[in-house]
């Protein structure tokens, strides 16, 4: 027997304010939200510039099973301009097998209207809820984008949606109670028949996105039993459609072009989020395209961030990381910066940095903490960092070990806390820093360094990261 749903907009009692949740017989499937975002959600995900967004979060698809798509924003994106004042919402088909929520929402400077209309379903053969998505906009003003200087082939593009995935990434690191990693691969329905891959492992953004998706063509998250999210592309927006993944790759950006004359007429792009089914999953995997390989300064492999670390492992950058986290390497300066195969403390690993003039190179980290989905901080919270440096004729200011608060997305504001410096030809030689709370209340994260000035080779092992 076929599951009929009974579908509502349901309102309970929040915290501070009432909630809105799209519900099956009671039970909440999506929550219809409009929040203030506070730090470091703020900064990491609207840059600072949208305080109260308008989305669908904890989307779940199946029956009995949690979230596993966290937002869809009904707002659009103009460049400087977003849709995200509400101004009316319509709901049609109350306790029915087809809710449609009406959204109408405009910027507040009257220069752009969008009506978000969304239509929840059931799917039977999928044993799927579905989620249609029509992104009406209307610009009141599209003089504002149609500036003198635009060349006439020239085309405009908007940001329609930007969905994040559930628990997406895993943690860059292991800590008490931390969760583990659950997909590998993104995968694209493109047209002329190609299936487009990228691997979930922070490095591989750079790979070029699909030109074009096919008719209908889907977007999926895999791979997970029964628990892959699509984004199928309907009607002439799958050829309208860039998508761009952020390097957590929590989120996907939709963005659709524009030619001038089609700023002057109703724009409307239509999507659906369904589950794939897991034998597609297995199609897509067996023909897929491979992955090209990525340079990043010359490196095609990088050392992971972790910890305790004698640096001994390496993230291959156009593969998924085969662990149950999702670790963010550690990043070159330049190319006077090498992951060492040859010499270390007590293996033959190191961080090393080898300049043949006077200047700084380094080796970064910087998604250590709170935002970059690790334990909570709180106001004593202390980072106690150690390791051992090793110089081979470092004449100048020397190597030292280094860490300072950081900000996402933004201009660096903060100090190095820095060890002492070692110059000169030194065995391995222990470096100390500490850095105590309370955090800024802007920062997400710290940035730990492997700082080197002056010309000659250093090198860097056996870190030791603790957390108080």
């Amino acid at each position: 027997m076929k599951y009929k749903p009974k579908f509502d907009l349901s309102t309970y009692g929040g915290v501070s304010t009432s909630e809105q949740w799209i519900c099956d017989r009671n039970v909440p499937i999506a929550r219809l939200q409009n929040d203030p975002i506070e730090q470091p959600e703020q900064n990491l995900r609207y840059f600072n510039n949208i305080s109260n967004p308008i989305e669908l979060r904890k989307l779940s698809l199946k029956k009995d099973m949690g979230p596993v798509v966290e937002g869809v924003q009904l707002f659009w994106k103009l460049g400087p301009i977003t849709t995200t004042e509400w101004i009316s919402t319509e709901v049609k088909g109350r306790g029915s097998n087809r809710l449609q929520i009406e959204i109408l929402t405009r910027d507040p400077n009257n220069i752009a209207e969008s009506l978000r209309c969304i239509i929840i379903t059931y799917d039977s053969n999928l044993h799927s809820y579905v989620y249609d998505f029509e992104a009406h906009l209307r610009i009141i003003n599209p003089e504002f984008f149609d500036q003198p200087g635009k060349k006439e082939n020239e085309f405009f593009q908007f940001e329609f949606c930007d969905p994040w995935y559930t628990n997406l990434p895993a943690p860059v690191t292991e800590f008490p109670g931390n969760w583990h990693s659950e997909h590998t691969h993104l995968y694209a329905e493109c047209y002329g028949g190609d299936i487009w891959q990228q691997p979930l492992n922070h490095m591989a953004t750079n790979i070029p996105g699909p030109s074009q998706f096919a008719d209908n063509g889907r977007l999926i998250l895999a791979s997970s039993p029964d628990r892959n999210p699509a984004f199928r592309f309907l009607k002439n927006t799958a050829s309208k459609t860039k998508i761009s993944v952020c390097n957590w790759s929590y989120d996907v950006h939709f963005n659709a072009q524009y030619n001038r004359s089609e700023l002057y007429k109703p724009i409307c792009e239509t999507f659906r989020l369904e589950l794939c089914p897991q034998k597609d999953i297995t199609t897509l995997k067996n023909n897929a395209v491979p992955v090209p390989p990525i340079d990043y300064l010359g490196h095609f492999e990088l050392p992971i961030y972790e910890r305790h670390s004698s640096f001994a492992k390496g993230l291959r950058l156009n593969e998924p990381y085969s662990g149950t986290t999702d670790p963010w390497p550690w990043l070159p300066s330049d190319s006077n910066c090498e992951w060492s195969r040859e010499v270390g403390r007590d293996d033959n690993y190191s961080l090393s940095i080898n300049r043949h003039q006077s200047g700084v190179s380094e080796w970064t980290m910087n998604r250590e903490g709170t935002g970059a989905w690790l334990e909570r901080w709180h106001k004593s919270s202390t980072y106690k960092v150690s390791a051992y440096i090793k110089t081979e004729n470092l004449n100048g200011m020397g190597a030292c070990l280094a860490i300072r608060w950081a900000i996402y997305n933004s201009e660096e504001l903060y100090p190095y806390h820095s060890s002492k410096y070692i110059s000169g030809t030194k065995t391995w030689t222990l470096v100390e820093v500490e850095l105590s709370g309370p955090p800024p209340p802007e920062s997400s994260s710290v940035c730990l360094i492997f700082r080197h000035d002056g010309n000659g080779k250093s090198f860097l092992d056996d870190l030791n990261v603790v957390l108080n």
